[in-house]
């Protein structure tokens, strides 16, 4: 029961922050990728720092940790690799990469703490 409060609250927080949290702080230190499926506002105005692409993947990984409270069985080779991949894509906005960086430590500690985590 206390996995399910966990993801729930990863949830809450990944919505909030990938779709609404404006903020002027960039963390980026290269350049946006070019179009309009991967472009982020950069600079220092204040807005969303995520694309379009990131707000969209990120129910992916929420799908996730919702599900796997309800019968979806996720092996943690599986979680691993999918963490992997989540960080891999969000290395292309580093604000990503720092709103992210809450969920790497708690799925990381719950691992230690629970072993594979159910």
């Amino acid at each position: 029961m206390k996995l399910l409060y966990i993801s729930i609250l990863e949830s809450v927080y990944l919505i909030f922050m990938f779709h609404m949290f404006k903020t002027s702080i960039d963390f980026n230190m290269l350049a946006s990728p070019k179009g309009w499926w991967l472009g982020h506002l950069i600079g220092d105005e204040k807005g969303l720092r995520i694309c379009p692409f990131g707000r969209v993947a990120i129910f992916a990984l929420i799908f996730i940790l919702l599900f796997r409270n309800f019968g979806l069985v996720i092996s943690e080779t599986f979680m691993n690799i999918f963490l992997g991949i989540t960080f891999a894509l969000s290395l292309m906005n580093m604000n990503a990469v720092v709103y992210l960086l809450p969920i790497f430590i708690v799925e990381y500690a719950l691992k230690n703490k629970y072993g594979r985590v159910k």
